[in-house]
């Protein structure tokens, strides 16, 4: 199985190779990246069958990468050390993912899902068509701060709101959580959910909003709460709103 491996700490990456030489020799390597710009370089000249993908690059995300590659066939495996990521960003467009520090019965494991998983629509289709399926509301998210892990579902979120480098999560029962993450973070894990950025600041669940005032510019949602609406994202979040329910 040829491989490329994506990863931009030196000996963690020359770690992961050794492992998988020991480990998994049916992989062959043939190129390794550490950065966004010159792994789409590698992977536009390069003809192989599997990617290991760090989510945290210098200079952008994987999911960035792999939204520069557009259309492929070759099986993905995420590679990170945060497990809020694991909720489902990673199963969107995804064979499978690992966590750091990566042992070898989880890599082998990781091996088995793409062999036994082999597509025959690319990657990329099975991307678009997850994200544009409606959500299980039945589909939860991990909340990790210093003092607590709160396993919650996606649907009972009614915003996200910037705290510095925190997110503070607003539920539908009024209490509030505290995450150690910033806001971005959980856009990019949320939007695929129907969130959408209301503001620099809050990130809204299109599912609890019952009116868009334009001309105060704010959200209204249920249980008679006002976000803030930014000219610069109105636009956006309207067409989402249309797209969500007259299509």
């Amino acid at each position: 199985m040829r491989t490329i491996i994506i990863e931009d700490e030196t000996n963690v990456r020359k770690g992961f190779i050794k492992m998988l030489e020991k480990f998994c020799p049916e992989i062959v390597i043939i190129g390794e990246a550490n950065d966004v710009d010159s792994g789409v370089a590698l992977i536009k000249k390069s003809e192989f069958d599997l990617l290991f993908l760090d989510i945290n690059l210098p200079d952008g995300t994987g999911f960035e990468l792999l939204n520069k590659i557009g259309d492929f066939s070759f099986s993905v495996i995420f590679v990170t050390a945060y497990d809020h990521y694991a909720v489902d960003a990673f199963k969107i467009s995804a064979s499978d993912y690992l966590m750091k520090p990566v042992s070898p019965l989880d890599l082998k494991k990781s091996i088995d899902v793409v062999k036994n998983n082999l597509r025959s629509t690319s990657s990329f289709e099975v991307l678009n068509q997850r994200l544009n399926t409606k959500y299980d509301q039945r589909e939860k998210i991990i909340i990790k701060n210093s003092e607590t892990i709160d396993i919650i579902k996606i649907l009972d979120i009614l915003y996200c709101q910037a705290d510095g480098s925190y997110t503070k999560l607003i539920l539908l029962d009024g209490s509030e959580l505290l995450a150690s993450f910033h806001l971005k973070e959980y856009e990019r894990i949320l939007q695929p959910y129907g969130f959408e950025r209301a503001h620099h600041s809050y990130l809204v669940n299109l599912e609890h909003v019952e009116s868009i005032i334009k001309s105060e510019s704010y959200i209204k949602l249920i249980n008679e709460i006002r976000i803030p609406l930014s000219q610069r994202k109105k636009a956006d979040l309207i067409s989402s709103i249309e797209k969500r329910y007259l299509n």
